[in-house]
């Protein structure tokens, strides 16, 4: 038996959500790499953004036995990835779907990995990896699988060495079938931040546990950091901080505006207009925004 045809540890197969916006290459290697993995993915689905940057033909050439799903408009990370996670669960055999970032490249065994993890125990519903960032030939540095969430804040951190995180990244994250249908998808009001801790909350407040495959290799090139963010990140990054603390924090005006006025004075300080505009923008928008939980995949016709 070949290595591509070997079957996976847990009796199910692998979708994989790509959402993808205008950065062809990234994608395209991405693509590739999810080709040459020891355990075929069942499918390899593309959410493409409402891409401007190049014609559908070009993607559709650049990923050639991809499923390619062309979103009218760009409703961001978690509205692309639902879209994509909906297309993969209409088929029965698809046990666990499998987000990644368009700028990820996986080492062959990387989904092995992840589905070693989750076949451990069956209440494992959300499985991330450590993150190696950085373009090649510059500083790289590996970044943890998850963050810890600090104080009644909320402030993202890294988790002290031995500490498990307190929610996965979505920018690598394999997901079981059993957890959407049972909690739903991600929550689409939160554009861009913030969603996969909002997905991890909801997890395991429903019993559902996460978990690490420390030895799954997935490199991560895009990342940013905050003291970066422009305009459109920086509201993003503020509504989806707002709306997260909204829908788990028993105060969540008081554990919003200390961490919204700290940011507000770094970005003056640092006389950054964009992002000074963005968070007060985005302050704005995650209070107005109505709050719902998702329904269960299993209640959404999926």
């Amino acid at each position: 038996m070949t290595p591509g045809n070997r079957q996976p540890p847990v009796a199910s197969e692998v979708a994989v959500v790509i959402p993808h916006l205008d950065r062809l290459r990234d994608t395209a290697e991405c693509y590739r790499s999810l080709t040459a993995q020891s355990i075929s993915p069942a499918a390899i689905i593309l959410v493409d953004n409402a891409s401007k940057a190049h014609a559908a033909a070009e993607l559709a050439a650049a990923c050639p036995r991809a499923e390619i799903l062309r979103l009218d408009e760009n409703r961001g990370f978690a509205g692309g990835v639902n879209a994509g996670i909906r297309m993969a669960l209409k088929r029965p055999e698809i046990g666990f779907v499998w987000v990644l970032n368009n700028d990820t490249a996986c080492a062959p065994d990387a989904l092995e990995k992840l589905l070693a993890a989750a076949a451990s125990d069956s209440r494992i519903g959300l499985i991330g990896c450590p993150l190696l960032e950085g373009d090649e030939g510059s500083a790289r540095r590996i970044v943890p699988a998850g963050k810890r969430l600090l104080g009644p804040w909320a402030i993202p951190a890294d988790p002290p060495n031995g500490q498990p995180p307190d929610y996965l990244s979505g920018a690598c994250l394999l997901i079981r079938r059993e957890l959407l249908e049972s909690i739903g998808l991600f929550d689409e009001g939160f554009f861009f931040f913030f969603e996969d801790a909002d997905l991890s909350r909801r997890a395991v407040s429903h019993g559902w546990s996460l978990a690490v495959a420390p030895e799954a290799r997935v490199e991560h090139r895009g990342s940013a950091t905050i003291r970066e963010l422009g305009e459109m990140q920086a509201r993003s990054y503020r509504a989806g901080h707002v709306r997260f603390l909204r829908k788990h924090s028993g105060h969540p005006f008081w554990a919003a505006v200390f961490p919204f006025m700290l940011r507000l004075a770094a970005d003056a300080l640092r006389m950054n207009r964009k992002a000074l505009r963005g968070n007060w923008r985005g302050w704005k928008a995650g209070w107005q925004t109505p709050i719902s939980s998702p329904s269960p995949a299993a209640k959404s016709g999926i």
